[in-house]
């Protein structure tokens, strides 16, 4: 099986629950030849606190956890904050953990999985190891799932299960995050809701809690009011959403220029200002909906956010198909799924709310294009929440 790779940027772009990587990085399918002139030391990549550049340190980690990074070298112990580890490529492993990690690269989903749950239960192996190979199993389940559904919940239950038995890991927040991804495609929005929600609260205010990115814990808000509008808890929904666009706003506004994460933090918080609408909908009040996302767009301009454009038309199109003005609905659907998709579960929602659209057209050719849409997101986005509904719609029409 080939990589996903829509499937793979949606989960980086939504989670974070793939681990960061400097430019500078090699691969961890890569590291045995590393390792070859390290012996058995680790490889960890280390963010400088002055400017931000990435180095390795070659040393033997003893603890991996959220508050610091514990290595010795030379006889002598070093203590690094959580927060600066970028990566650790592990040299004392089992052959398995590091198969496992090579199939898991290049998109061998099942020998990934059999690969890391060997290593996982080496009793030869180091723990620090073991732990990683437990996360790496839940996340080469939740990829698998994009083909395999049933995947899901077996990632879902890997992550819990990570989380149980290693309490203050460093990827604590990646487990925690793709815990509730892996609900929320095994069809449970309303436990994705809470445990997302949960993530999002380790951020107050523009702070957050040692050891957890504020972007990612932004993201995972917005995640958890999707989930719950999913789950139909209107209520729960429209308060991250009020709550996110109040946090998200100012920090884009207080962000430089330069800084990347300025334009991260406005389109957060641009969605959540959409988030009334959507609940609107969420809660089958068409009208109501209908009329708010259509001011949205009246009032859509060039400095206007990606998210907004994009959100608003999603919005409006979903609107007018609720209200049975197929036609109209299909312009702005076609013209939402038309852009550029930086978010791969919008872009996924909008071609198959598109497809369900041509599905209730009289056009001779109209079962023809919504299997189409059905096809390109079940082949490119099966795991994205919207491939729940393309696979409802793939039976129904029978492509």
């Amino acid at each position: 099986m080939q990589p996903n790779r829509l499937v793979v940027f949606a989960l980086v772009a939504a989670f974070g629950v793939v681990a960061p990587r400097a430019s500078a990085l090699p691969s961890r399918a890569a590291w045995p030849a590393i390792q070859e002139k390290a012996a058995v030391l680790d490889q960890v990549f280390v963010r400088s606190k002055r400017d931000r550049s990435v180095a390795p340190v070659a040393a033997r980690v003893e603890r991996n956890d959220l508050e610091k990074v514990v290595v010795s070298a030379g006889g002598k112990e070093v203590n690094y904050d959580g927060a600066q580890v970028v990566r650790i490529n592990f040299g004392d492993a089992p052959q398995s953990f590091r198969d496992g990690i090579s199939y898991l690269e290049r998109g061998l989903y099942s020998d990934a999985v059999a690969q890391l749950r060997s290593a996982a239960g080496d009793g030869s192996a180091r723990a620090v190891v073991k732990a990683v190979a437990q996360l790496e199993t839940a996340e080469a389940l939740l990829r698998w799932g994009a083909s395999e559904p049933a995947r899901f919940v077996e990632a879902a239950t890997e992550a819990q299960a990570f989380l149980n038995a290693n309490a203050g890991h460093r990827e604590t927040p990646r487990a925690r995050a793709l815990l509730g991804r892996a609900q929320w495609l095994s069809g449970k929005p309303a436990e994705a809701g809470a445990t997302l929600k949960a993530l999002w609260a380790e951020l107050k205010g523009a702070e957050a809690t040692a050891g957890y990115d504020v972007a990612d814990c932004l993201r995972a808000g917005i995640h958890a009011a999707r989930a719950l509008a999913d789950a139909k808890d209107t209520l729960g929904a429209r308060e991250i959403y009020t709550s996110l666009e109040s946090q998200a706003g100012p920090l884009a506004a207080g962000a430089a220029a330069d800084d990347p994460l300025k334009s991260v933090y406005q389109n957060i918080a641009d969605e959540a200002s959409l988030g009334a609408g959507f609940v609107d909908l969420a809660g089958g009040q068409a009208k109501q909906a209908l009329t708010f996302f259509q001011n949205k767009v009246n009032a859509l301009n060039a400095e206007s956010s990606h998210a907004l454009r994009f959100g608003a038309r999603l919005g409006l199109g979903e609107a007018l198909f609720a209200e049975g003005r197929l036609r109209d609905a299909w312009l702005h659907l076609a013209r939402a799924a038309a852009h550029d998709p930086q978010d791969a579960d919008r872009a996924a929602r909008a071609l198959v709310k598109l497809a369900e659209c041509y599905s209730k057209l009289e056009d001779g050719d109209a079962r023809l294009q919504a299997c189409s849409r059905v096809k390109a997101v079940l082949s490119t986005a099966g795991g994205t929440p919207a491939a729940v509904r393309a696979r409802q719609l793939q039976k129904e029409l029978g492509c």
